[in-house]
């Protein structure tokens, strides 16, 4: 019997006689008793290598003998679901997003040669675990924040620019600019490839498609670009909520024109 095991669970409190508890490191529920734990100790011996090693190096404490790491052979690495393995992925994640780093330098010997060195019980995500999902989960994430954000605002300002690479390549690039909590806010919303003519059709319904996803329509109030034919040709309508005021301003300027006649 190893009572220290039942640390490692959620124990229901005045037990008696058979019981299930909770792991704390996982979902699963573990039939056993005060009595008889070894249920308990086989479930954190296959699913949770780091705590088992806690509890059997506790045990030998216990007894008096020495402690087990003096003669594990090297480190333990964390498991996928240790907290600490996740939040230095999501560090290492944000770090490469965040730098525009290339995703190769997961594979760089010396970059986990300086990662070692500060934890060695970390373990090194693939190049293609980070490019399949850690990256689309945190882009997936980040971009329901923003959305959730830009939700809040009143009004939206949009800045819209069109370019090309040393490679002929088009990328498009929208930023939202926004007060909320009486701090300007700006955004990066937009940034794809641009197949195709950089018509203004093409260049208005790359437009739509985006502000449609993030539903934000309504709330645009001013679309800034530079003066190319092309982007002039593209914004040259209305924006929501400012036809009366385009009506407006054309009267005005009309009475303004029979005045001076």
């Amino acid at each position: 019997m190893n009572s220290r095991v039942l640390d490692e669970f959620h124990v229901p409190e005045n037990v008696s006689g058979n019981f299930k508890a909770k792991c704390k490191h996982c979902e699963s529920y573990i039939s056993g008793s005060t009595k008889a734990t070894s249920n308990f100790l086989t479930h954190v011996k296959r699913k949770h290598r780091d705590a088992y090693l806690r509890v059997i190096e506790i045990k030998k404490e216990d007894l008096g003998q020495s402690k087990i790491s003096t003669f594990a052979r090297g480190t333990t690495k964390y498991s996928s679901n240790d907290p600490n393995q996740q939040q230095i992925t999501d560090s290492l994640v944000h770090f490469i997003a965040g730098d525009l780093q290339p995703l190769s330098i997961v594979d760089s010997k010396y970059f986990q040669n300086l990662l070692g060195k500060l934890n060695p019980k970390y373990q090194f995500p693939s190049r293609k675990h980070l490019s399949t999902k850690l990256i689309p989960e945190k882009s997936t994430e980040i971009r329901n924040e923003l959305k959730g954000n830009l939700a809040k605002a009143i009004s939206v300002c949009l800045t819209i620019d069109i370019w090309s690479n040393r490679q002929m390549r088009g990328f498009l690039g929208i930023t939202g600019h926004y007060i909320h909590e009486w701090q300007m806010k700006s955004v990066m919303i937009c940034c794809k490839r641009f197949k195709g003519k950089h018509s203004a059709e093409n260049i208005r319904h790359e437009y739509e498609d985006t502000v449609s996803s993030y539903d934000i329509y309504e709330k645009i109030t001013c679309i800034i670009s530079d003066n190319a034919a092309n982007m002039v040709k593209a914004f040259d309508f209305a924006l929501p909520g400012f036809e009366e005021e385009q009506k407006s301003f054309d009267d005005e300027s009309e009475s303004d024109g029979e005045d001076n006649c």
